[in-house]
């Protein structure tokens, strides 16, 4: 079937000319997303644990869900478990699959939200995949929308980052299990902090395409502001990037800071990032939702003590015990970059926000006890043992046996 639709899809491009082609693109479109869905569900070997363990997803990336992926590949390969990773960062939703004959994995992990997943079959050949496959996902919001949980039936099991984004996914086609993203202590324990320019300094960490409203740089400058004024010596790092594709809100953001905010909108290695973070005061998330929220775990690992809002997926492995947790009230969403529409989310306190920046000012053994705790949450809940006891059995019975060779 798979070869007669791309001898079909290759006669379409030879015989048409190419208006004609963009015209028809829809409908072409929509007939393999049906078909891509339909082999997807069809018996592929679920039961079988013969093979590989093979990792999908986009490993050079620089957002959350490639990040995903590589620290899921190092976190088998740390337990002594080998993986093969399967990058389809150019995976597009075409007709011609990239496998030629069918190919057999004890466990098969997308590590691509639907729409990716989507195209990354098509491009794989949804028929060629054999053995379990897993989906691991992020949403932000407390619904995900109702095409992600439909096909949820195109994986065996979808995989949440936390309880928060599992709880999003309830209804969907397939169960649920919530998934941790692992960290390597030993990663964020000898990292140089950046030389510091200030007596007091805060850091908050944010991508343009990951939305600004959600993210809410704004509310950390706010509560900057309020806890501090004009302070010279207390200075904000708004560490961006992709701001370039959203000039007009990169030049309103800019516009908008005081003297003693710095807004930095560049490609950073992530290593520069971590001395960034490691060389702060407090990392401030003042976020409206995270499906994770990986940027304030990994500030907890680099001893960097965290202000961030007392809502959604931090609460997995936050709480007032390593961290000062913001109050927040629901409110409804209201994004002008588009990314997310109806629902609500949290609006959190910025006035408590600052409160908690002052205080972590003029306490300075508060943020040394809240850095240890949080180190040790770090050990308990994201270790990579930690993670690989949260994989279902068959992963896991799976990862034992490629272990022992």
């Amino acid at each position: 079937m798979q070869g007669l639709i791309s001898s079909a899809r290759r006669l379409w491009r030879q015989a048409l000319p190419e208006p004609v082609r963009k015209l028809a693109a829809p409908v072409l479109n929509t007939a393999l997303e049906t078909y891509v869905r339909r082999a997807a569900r069809a018996a592929h070997g679920a039961e079988r644990t013969e093979g590989p363990i093979k990792l999908v997803g986009y490993f050079a990336g620089s957002h959350g869900i490639a990040a995903s992926a590589r620290l899921a590949a190092r976190a088998f390969e740390a337990l002594g478990v080998p993986v093969e990773r399967l990058d389809v960062t150019d995976a597009k939703l075409d007709w011609a699959g990239r496998l030629t004959a069918p190919v057999s994995a004890s466990a098969w992990i997308f590590h691509l939200n639907p729409p990716e997943l989507l195209a990354a079959l098509a491009c794989l050949g949804p028929r060629r995949l054999v053995g379990p496959r897993y989906g691991y996902w992020a949403w932000e919001l407390p619904r995900a929308p109702l095409r992600w949980r439909r096909d949820a039936a195109l994986v065996d099991e979808v995989w949440a980052p936390s309880r928060y984004t599992a709880h999003a996914l309830a209804g969907a086609a397939a169960p649920v299990r919530v998934v941790p993203h692992p960290l390597f202590l030993e990663d964020y324990t000898n990292v140089a902090p950046a030389p510091r320019t200030a007596g007091f300094q805060g850091v908050s960490v944010f991508d343009f395409n990951s939305s600004l409203a959600r993210k809410n740089p704004q509310g950390a400058m706010i509560a900057w502001t309020r806890a501090f004024g004009g302070h010279d010596d207390c200075v904000l790092t708004l560490k961006t990037q992709n701001g370039a594709l959203f000039p007009d809100r990169l030049a309103t953001l800019c516009a908008s800071a005081p003297s003693n905010v710095r807004i930095v909108d560049e490609v950073w290695p992530y290593e520069r990032v971590k001395s960034l973070i490691a060389g702060a005061d407090v990392l401030v998330s003042l976020h409206r939702a995270e499906g994770f929220g990986l940027t304030p775990a990994e500030a907890m690992a680099l001893d960097t003590p965290v202000v961030a809002t007392a809502w959604s997926g931090v609460l997995d492995f936050m709480d007032e015990d390593c961290a000062l947790m913001v109050p927040a009230t629901p409110t409804p969403v209201a994004d002008p970059q588009g990314v997310y529409r109806g629902q609500a989310w949290a609006e959190p306190d910025l006035e408590a926000a600052a409160a908690m920046l002052a205080r972590l000012r003029a306490e300075p053994g508060l943020g040394r006890r809240l850095a240890e705790a949080a180190r040790a949450r770090v050990a308990e809940r994201l270790s990579p043992k930690a993670w690989f006891a949260t994989l279902p059995p068959q992963v896991q019975a799976a990862a034992e046996r490629l272990r022992a060779g």
